[in-house]
């Protein structure tokens, strides 16, 4: 007798631990799939500096008073949020962009209504 509950108890536990191993992996194959949906995109920033400073000056926003490099950092948070916030509209994102900016802004002398179109610009290039 003492075998035949033996047999039953690991049986019993082999098939809960079965069932608990095929929800788990339904789980975490869900679990991937929604974060590879919503994962960043990865962004080349030197190609993104350099189509940048190829083509600023073109730019209808772009002030001469102001160089290259006070725009690159509103570019960049552009680029960077592109990455950070995949599948999102820049009307959607633009508080947490503005935000971005401020972090990223550096010595620009641009404030956010300057740079606002070229946040815009980098993140829809």
């Amino acid at each position: 007798m003492p075998t035949d509950i033996k047999t039953i108890v690991e049986t019993a536990g082999r098939t809960v631990a079965g069932a608990v191993g095929t929800a788990v992996g339904v789980a975490a194959g869900a679990a991937s799939a929604v974060v590879k949906k919503d994962a960043p995109r990865q962004v080349d920033a030197a190609n993104e500096e350099l189509y940048w400073r190829e083509h600023f000056a073109a730019e209808p926003y772009y002030d001469p008073a102001f160089d290259f490099e006070e725009y690159l950092p509103a570019w960049r948070t552009g680029w960077e949020g592109r990455a950070k916030y995949p599948g999102r509209s820049f009307e959607d994102i633009e508080r947490e962009l503005q935000a971005d900016y401020h972090w990223n802004r550096g010595q620009s002398r641009l404030l956010w209504e300057q740079a606002r179109a070229a946040v815009r610009a980098g993140f829809e290039h």
